[in-house]
C-alpha cells in the first residue's frame, strides 16, 4: 500500500520525533521511507475499511491521532528534513510538508 500509515505507525512517528527532541545527542531528524515507489500515499486503507469503518466513533479519535503527529512533526526542536522517494499523496503530503 505504498507506505500508507496505519495506526500503530502514526503511534511510532509520534514518539519518534519526541524522542528525537529531547535527545540531546540528536542534531536533526530525517523522515523518509521504505523503497523508492512512495514516501507516503496517506492512511492505510484496508486498516480503515477492516477496523474503522465498523466503529466510525473511534474515527474521531483517530484523527487527533494523526494530528498529533502532524504537530510533533512541527514542533520538534529539531531541523526536520523529509527524504521523499517516490509519491507523496494525501496525508502523505500533508506530513511531508
Amino acid at each position: 500500500q505504498y507506505n500508507s500509515y496505519t495506526t500503530e505507525m502514526v503511534k511510532g512517528v509520534i514518539a519518534a520525533f519526541q524522542r528525537a527532541s529531547s535527545d540531546r545527542k540528536i542534531v536533526a531528524a530525517v523522515f523518509t521511507a521504505v523503497g523508492d515507489k512512495a514516501f507516503c500515499t496517506g492512511g492505510n486503507t484496508a486498516e480503515y475499511a477492516a477496523y474503522y469503518s465498523k466503529r466510525p466513533n473511534e474515527y474521531g479519535e483517530y484523527t487527533d491521532l494523526f494530528m498529533a503527529m502532524v504537530d510533533g512533526i512541527l514542533n520538534c526542536k529539531k531541523p526536520v528534513i523529509c527524504r521523499v522517494n517516490g509519491m507523496r499523496v494525501a496525508g502523505g503530503q500533508e506530513i511531508g510538508m
